[in-house]
């Protein structure tokens, strides 16, 4: 190899190089790519709720049952959710009735606001849902040993967006529901809730009730369409988590 060649190979060596420490230098500017699964310790779960709403830009979701031991999440999670309203990002809001119940002022001041809300019978699983990439989700009360799950895989994302779709579907809107729980106060209702909670066979309740045999069926039917249930022995679980329940011992 003549002199003139070793320069040349040289001169691409150092050409090369330069390309590589170039690129390396990039990669290492660039800023560290989200894992697609990251667990976080309960006492994140607040703040990182409300970091999430308040970077979300086209729509945010949250379905919640209301559980007690998650009252310290849930109402940062509102306010911020109102901030995020009044920036004019759209919002969905599903509940259980028990979080209805704990929140009624607040809640009618978003939907007033045009953050549309609905009611579902059961228990939703608590999941906040940011412009469809990013989910938060809360384990199950019965799945202690489990950590909320900061999800930004695609698929998983995707499968999330499906189910809470389903659900919303078949939930109520919040107007509705408020009409529902005012018909349940109202006497006649509360007089087949007392029944059923005092356990009367159908017979002793119409006596009770002085109407006819299929008249009080067709009111248990109708009592039983306005709290969600399909069975009697879940009509006391759903008028107590309502705050419809008649006064005395189930």
């Amino acid at each position: 190899m003549d002199t003139r060649d070793a320069r040349s190979v040289e001169h691409t060596l150092l050409q090369a190089s330069a390309l590589i420490a170039t690129a390396a230098s990039a990669r290492r500017r660039q800023p560290a790519r989200p894992t697609a699964v990251r667990h976080l310790y309960p006492s994140q779960l607040a703040a990182t709720a409300g970091r999430l709403i308040d970077h979300a830009e086209h729509f945010v979701v949250v379905t919640t049952a209301g559980r007690p031991e998650l009252t310290s999440v849930f109402a940062p999670g509102l306010r911020a959710l109102e901030a995020a309203r009044a920036r004019g990002v759209p919002a969905r809001v599903l509940l259980g009735p028990r979080a209805v119940r704990a929140s009624r002022a607040r809640l009618l001041r978003l939907s007033a606001g045009g953050c549309e809300i609905r009611v579902d019978a059961g228990e939703p699983r608590e999941i906040l849902l940011i412009d469809g990439v990013l989910a938060l989700i809360v384990p199950p009360a019965e799945a202690p040993g489990q950590r909320p799950t900061l999800v930004r895989d695609p698929s998983m994302v995707g499968v999330t967006c499906q189910l809470l779709k389903g659900t919303w579907n078949t939930a109520r809107p919040l107007r509705e529901f408020h009409g529902a729980v005012a018909r349940l106060r109202a006497e006649p209702a509360q007089d087949v809730l007392s029944c059923l909670r005092d356990g009367l066979t159908d017979e002793a309740a119409a006596r009770r009730m002085r109407v006819s045999l299929r008249t009080y069926r067709r009111k248990v039917a109708q009592i039983m369409e306005e709290l969600g249930i399909t069975s009697r022995f879940q009509a006391g679980r759903r008028a107590a988590e309502l705050g419809v329940l008649p006064a005395g011992d189930l």
